[in-house]
């Protein structure tokens, strides 16, 4: 049978239509397989980044919830210390011009502000938690937010409770304590705390605080047994155990990258408590040495004692920690007077003052002693910036993981010893 030109052209047209309708499908397929794909692989990248900010901010907070039970706790202990100084002094009031500086001292520090300040905690995280609406809306778990609301709106509570109830606030103001140290008639403007202590320790007002300091140290630990139970709730409620939560603290308290060799080798400096002068040098053949210079005033002399002291060791870099290795025979104080000057009937006073605290033969061999009973090797986590001229030292760390640093600066030129 033969076909017709009109027939063939119509089998020809409807192969091509075939062709070009599988052509469209699949190009069609492939545009909605690559938006979905697309769109997909974004929803799943934003639940990603999404969780990780959750845990993020919830490792965040239930970390500043752990700080502040440390805290509730050491102010309960330290609570406990001034109440055992006080009621020793109580109990010896017959005695107490013989009692020991330091527990009257304590004593002192139960009924009297000596520093001014009131705020005991930490707030800025409180301020993220409450301020920022990315927290709020990647934090879906209610349970967990109700929780930190309740332990912020308790802290809050107990800060106030701090600051103004007469139950917690110690009756000698700050203000008054200054100005006994004002009207004090020794030189340097120490207290005579026994003779505070005789007067203070009659008035109805000191003695309702004093009554009261077994319940203050209960409602410390009452609160810091609450927040406890708050942070363990919150990890489960998060799936947080105490591994990562100690990962992400010491994460996200580094800065810079760790330091090697090379980048160490040299001279640093720093500053310490505003006036003294840190350096220490690290030299090529893992050897170091360091000096800390300290300058010492006081009333009844005009001028600064400049106290050095010396002291060097072997050191090396495992990983990103520097271990310092101290050598006891390298350790010396010495004691520098030249520019201290004083009124001619203060002769005797401030000798005897420079030779009972200033003796740097007897302080070299203390130091040298006590480096022999107690060997110390230093182990710093140790990281320097890009132009590796700045190095920060973490050498402490408590158990919430909270750190203390040292910033040091590369020294210009010159040597530690010759500076």
């Amino acid at each position: 049978m033969q076909i017709s030109k009109f027939n063939a052209r119509k089998i020809n047209a409807g192969k091509t239509s075939s062709h070009w309708g599988k052509d469209f499908l699949t190009s069609l397929l492939g545009t909605t397989l690559s938006i979905v794909l697309t769109f997909g692989t974004s929803a799943l990248l934003e639940h990603k980044m999404k969780a990780d900010i959750q845990r993020q901010t919830a490792m965040m907070v239930i970390h500043d919830i752990d700080a502040s039970v440390e805290l509730v706790e050491d102010i309960a202990n330290y609570e406990d210390e001034k109440n055992q100084a006080v009621q020793y002094v109580l109990a010896h009031l017959d005695q107490i011009d013989a009692l020991p500086a330091d527990t009257l001292a304590l004593a002192l520090k139960m009924i009297a502000d000596t520093d001014g300040d009131n705020t005991i905690f930490d707030d800025s995280k409180e301020k993220i938690f409450n301020s920022s609406q990315d927290i709020w809306s990647n934090l879906d778990n209610m349970a967990f937010v109700d929780n930190m609301e309740r332990f912020y709106r308790e802290r809050s509570y107990l800060q106030n409770q701090i600051a103004l109830d007469p139950i917690f606030v110690e009756p000698i103001t700050f203000d008054e304590y200054s100005q006994m140290k004002y009207n004090s008639p020794v030189s340097d403007h120490s207290l005579d705390y026994a003779a505070i202590l005789k007067e203070k320790l009659m008035e109805p007002r000191v003695r309702f605080h004093i009554d009261y300091s077994m319940s203050r140290a209960r409602a410390y630990r009452s609160f810091a047994q609450r927040w406890r139970d708050i942070s363990d709730r919150n990890k489960f409620i998060m799936n947080i155990d105490d591994a990562e939560l100690a990962e992400y603290i010491k994460d996200s308290q580094r800065s810079g990258e760790p330091v090697g060799r090379r980048e160490l080798i040299g001279q640093w400096e720093r500053k310490v408590n505003g006036g003294d002068d840190y350096y220490c040098e690290y030299l090529q053949n893992d050897s170091f040495r360091q000096e800390l210079r300290e300058h010492y005033s006081n009333v009844f002399y005009d001028g600064d004692i400049h106290w050095t002291i010396k002291s060097g060791g072997t050191w090396h870099i495992k990983g990103d920690t520097l271990f310092m290795v101290n050598d006891p025979q390298s350790s010396e104080v010495l004691v520098d007077r030249s520019g201290v000057t004083y009124r001619p009937e203060m002769r005797d006073s401030v000798e005897n003052f420079i030779s009972r605290y200033f003796d740097e033969k007897r302080a070299t061999e203390r130091l040298r002693k006590e480096l022999e009973i107690h060997p110390r090797i230093d182990t710093i986590y140790a990281t320097t910036n890009k132009k590796h001229d700045k190095l920060e030292m973490i050498v402490g760390r408590d158990q919430n993981g909270s750190v203390t640093c040292r910033y040091l600066k590369r020294r210009s030129g010159g040597s530690a010893s010759d500076k």
